[in-house]
Formats: C-alpha cells, structure tokens, sequence
C-alpha cells in the first residue's frame, strides 16, 4: 500500500474511533437526561390527574371513587397510574399489575425518584397526594441505555455520524495527497539523482514541513551535482597537469636514452628540464596529498603562541632575492603585533605563497606591500553550514572579536570580476599564460583551508590595472590554544 493509502486508512481509523467515543459518551450523556425528563413528565401528569380528581370528586373524596376512576382510565402505554393509600398500599392501578401490593418508595415522603417493583423492574415515579384519601402515583419505567437511545436517537446519530465520516474521509483524501504527493516526488527524484540525473529538482510545495524537505532536498541535490563535477574537474585537471611534464619527462628521457642529444650541453639542458618538471609534479603531488589530508580531516594543526610579525619579516626576506631579480620593491607597513595563537608552519606556507604569487604576478618596477595591523570588534568567521553555501569567496560571520589583519598588496594587472570569485577553487588559474609551469592551481584553495582551520577568513580585492590586495584576518584570543583537526564538512 501506498503512502496515501496508509494514510487515508489511518485517518478513517481515527474517525471511526472518534465517532464510536462520541456515540459512548452521547449514551452515558443521554440516560440520567432522560430519566430527569422522564420524572419531570410524570410529576406533570400525576399532579395534572391528582387536580381533576379533586376538581371533578368533593374535596373530602371517597377512596372507592378514584379506584374506579383509575380503573377505568384507558392505558396509553406511556406510563400508568396507580392509587396508594394513606398505609402505603397500592388500591388501584390501571394496568393492574400491584393492586394489594406495598409501595414503599413513598415511606420516606418522596414525591418522585427511583423504585424497585415487586416484578423486579426498575421504575421511575412521581406522587401527587389526594386530600386525606392517598396519592396519586404516575409511573413509567426506568430508561435503558442502549435501547431507547437507538430507538429514540439512533438514526439520527447514525446519519450524522455518516456524513461526518464521508466529509472527514474527503477532507483526509486532500490532506493525504497534499503531503503523500510531495513525498512521491521526492521518492522518485532521489531515484533519478541515484541513478546519474543530477539535474532532477523538486517542487517546493505542501505543508511547511513538507516544502522544508523539498528545498533541503533540491539543495542536497544541487550539491551533489557540484560535486560531482567537482570531482570530474579534479581528475580532468590532474590529468592534465600531469600530463605536461609526463610528456616533457618522456620525450627528454627518451632523447638521452638514444643518443638524440649530440653534445654535453644538450644532454644538460635536458636534463634540467626532466629535473624542473619532475620538481613541478611533486609539487603538485605534495598540494594534491594537502587538500587530501585536509578533506579528511587529518591535517593537524599545532597552535602555540606566535609573534605574527616575525613570520611575516622571515617571509619577506626569503622572497627579496626573487624581488630584487625583477627589479620589484618589497615595503614593510606593520608595527608592534599581539601574540596570535596558531600553526607557524602552516602560517608561514601561507604568507609564502600569497607573497610569491603577488611578486610573480607584478610586472618589473612594481611594488608589493606586505602590512599588517590590528581589527578590533569585527564579525568572527565560522564554517558555514551547507546549506548556506552561496557563490562567494568568503565565509560567513558570527559573533564579534577582534584579529591582526595582514594584507599583502601588489601592483600587478589585477583580476577579472568574474575570476575573483573563483579564485579559491582548486585548479582554477585566472590566466593560463601567466603558470609558467610553475603554477597547479592549489594553492590559493589550500590557503583557504588553513585560515578557516585557524578559525579566519581570508579574501581577495582587486581592480583590473591597479593590482590585487588579499587579506588574512587572524583571531586574537588565547581560547584557540589547543590542538584542532580541521575536516571539512
């Protein structure tokens, strides 16, 4: 059975347990009800016939008088009359069934109530008293439950109760598509997208909750499908990576191996260059082992206390040779730092790189300027959720705190709008010309990586003609000091 069967079943189930409480509680309601109406009517008729008695006999009337009048009052089924001395014995009665019997429901002067017959039935009575002569007594029996209620109420309820099922079956019937039918949609869409359809999507409609798994399914699948081609990008791009210096290697090597090279200098030359490419795919190897460890959440971090600014001077000095040789000039714009908390390694593979790329990608003559400075009070960064996720190249914020700022600025070509927000994605180079065979295209998505494990952010600006400024934002608080794994979620 479907789910909107299992649905409609569970609702008709609930109905028709609904409907039979109703129907118990409407009898429990409905006999001491129609018992009082019942007293009621009997102390109207047996006062009623007590005042024609006394109106149509002298008020000092004969007992004799209304034995034969009740005896020969017509029995109309409803209830009967009886006559009951002043000793409490019955003298008449119109259906003839107690006549010389004690009635001892009036011993203890009661006008109405309950008693139990000789024939062991249960009536209900109501007395007027006769002058001295007696009392006039109505009875009629004591109302069942479930008999006079069926004969009095029963198809009533029973047409009531039918079209309350038929309008609540109809109403259960929408309600059961409404949800079951989103839910189907869901079940065979989360089937096409197992099956490769990574562009199947959901309507977002029904209940909140209902549309709430709709949406979180769409974004699970769109996801899905940016991994997807994630991945194939990855191993397009790896193989492409790997397959220039593989031929460079392969056909150098093979040039030796036969004697293709006539003199020492080409046999040297090609040596460097089986040599260079060789250095370029453990490089690529050692970022690809990175961003793997990353993703696994084995990547390390050992936080201790640095002093920022000593990072950034070594930094400096290793990549001056590289500077000088282009006729760029490095400028230093930081004063005293406060202690931050984190990985020196780590930091210091980052400041390299983003320094190497600035000083590789201005032109000769430039400059590039390495500053850093305190931010009080800013959005603390956090790993967003994903389902926040949103084309941007930085994170979300949460709660406030104050960091170092380091920015790194050069004078180079700068970046195209639409690359800037691209440029943290592994592989992702900006301008194929400008690698130099140098370049995998890793580094900046494994920069990223190890700011956000120091609970940073990192972001990029930048104006075409006038350069690119990245800037690292560094919390400042001795409540990170300890050692974190940073998987990626």
């Amino acid at each position: 059975m479907n789910l909107t069967g299992r649905l409609l079943v569970s609702y008709a189930l609930v109905i028709f347990i609904a409907l039979a409480l109703a129907f118990v509680t409407l009898l429990l309601v409905a006999r001491p009800i129609q018992n009082r109406v019942a007293t009621a009517r009997l102390v109207t008729q047996s006062r009623l016939f007590a005042r024609q008695l006394e109106n149509r006999l002298a008020p000092d009337v004969a007992p004799e008088q209304i034995i034969r009048l009740i005896n020969s009052r017509p029995d109309d089924g409803s209830f009967h009359l009886i006559f009951v001395d002043s000793q409490g014995t019955v003298q008449a009665d119109s259906q003839q069934n107690w006549l010389g019997q004690p009635f001892a429901a009036l011993a203890g002067n009661n006008p109405s109530g309950r008693f139990d017959a000789p024939d062991g039935e249960v009536y209900n009575f109501a007395a007027a008293p006769v002058g001295r002569a007696g009392y006039i007594v109505a009875v009629t029996p004591r109302v069942g439950v479930v008999p006079t209620f069926i004969r009095e109420l029963g198809w009533g309820f029973g047409l009531a109760g039918l079209v309350a099922l038929l309008v609540s079956l109809l109403t259960s019937a929408l309600i059961a598509r409404s949800i079951a039918r989103p839910l189907e949609d869901i079940a065979r869409a989360a089937t096409a997208v197992a099956g490769g359809n990574y562009a199947e999507r959901v309507p977002e409609s029904g209940p909140p909750e209902v549309r709430r798994v709709a949406g979180s399914f769409n974004l699970m699948a769109g996801r899905v499908a940016a991994s997807q081609q994630a991945m194939r990008d990855f191993v397009s791009n790896v193989s492409h990576e790997l397959k220039t210096p593989l031929t460079s290697i392969q056909g150098f090597s093979q040039a030796i191996m036969e004697g293709a090279t006539p003199d020492e200098a080409a046999r040297q030359r090609a040596a460097g260059i089986i040599h260079q490419e060789a250095g370029r795919m453990a490089r690529l190897v050692e970022d690809l082992l990175d961003l793997a460890r990353i993703d696994a959440g084995q990547v390390v971090m050992q936080k201790t206390k640095l002093e920022l600014g000593q990072i950034l001077e070594s930094t400096v000095n290793r990549l001056l040779p590289q500077a000088a040789e282009k006729g760029i000039t490095l400028e230093r714009k930081w004063g005293s730092l406060p202690p931050i908390v984190g990985d020196g390694d780590r930091l210091a593979q980052v400041f390299t790189n983003l320094l190497d790329n600035a000083v590789r990608h201005t032109p000769g003559g430039g400059r590039v300027t390495v500053g850093a400075t305190v931010a009080r009070n800013l959005p603390r960064p956090r790993h967003i959720r994903p389902e926040l996720v949103r084309d941007s190249i930085t994170t979300t914020v949460s709660e406030r705190s104050d960091f170092v700022q380091v920015t790194i600025h050069d004078t180079g070509p700068g970046i195209p709008p639409d690359d800037l927000a691209r440029i943290f994605e592994r592989f992702y180079q900006v301008d194929k010309s400008r690698k130099r065979g140098k370049g995998t295209g890793l580094g900046l998505a494994i920069i990223k990586e190890i700011i956000e494990a120091h609970s940073g952010l990192v972001r990029a600006e930048s104006t075409a003609g006038a350069g690119t400024k990245f800037s690292v934002l560094l919390p400042i608080t001795e409540a990170d000091a300890r050692t974190l794994i940073s998987p990626r979620k």
